[in-house]
């Protein structure tokens, strides 16, 4: 992929703020998944409609029963789903600000040991030997 970004060694690198944006789209169609699923509960219901004593009528009642169940089944499942990249994409995040905080911290402990030795040798010491 020629628009990867690419660090320094070679590996690609992670926009975070583009998976805080990805985090937020997702927020937002667990939302709807759940509004979705109250709706079918509380408006639809799974109660099968009233339409008399035909065969017709019958086949309908099952249909819309079976047709209720995947619904609500698939909108789980879509919840289930979502919520299941959402604890990813978290995880995603943490671990790379943890990595980045890391490696800043090592660069700041690896400079501070260097700061710490002058490399110019001591020029008061005198040889016993």
């Amino acid at each position: 992929m020629a628009n990867e970004p690419v660090g320094p060694d070679g590996r690609t690198a992670v926009d975070v703020l583009s998976l805080e944006g990805f985090k937020a789209t997702l927020d937002a169609r667990l939302s709807e998944a759940h509004a979705l699923r109250t709706s079918l509960a509380e408006q639809m219901r799974r109660e099968a409609p009233d339409l008399g004593k035909l065969p017709d009528a019958d086949y309908v009642r099952g249909r819309y029963l079976d047709l209720y169940d995947q619904h609500v089944d698939r909108v789980s499942k879509l919840i289930g789903a979502i919520e299941a990249t959402q604890v990813a994409i978290t995880t995603i995040i943490d671990n790379y600000e943890t990595t980045e905080a890391r490696r800043v911290a090592d660069a700041n402990k690896i400079a501070d040991a260097l700061g710490a030795v002058s490399g110019v040798p001591d020029g008061d010491r005198t040889d016993a030997g």
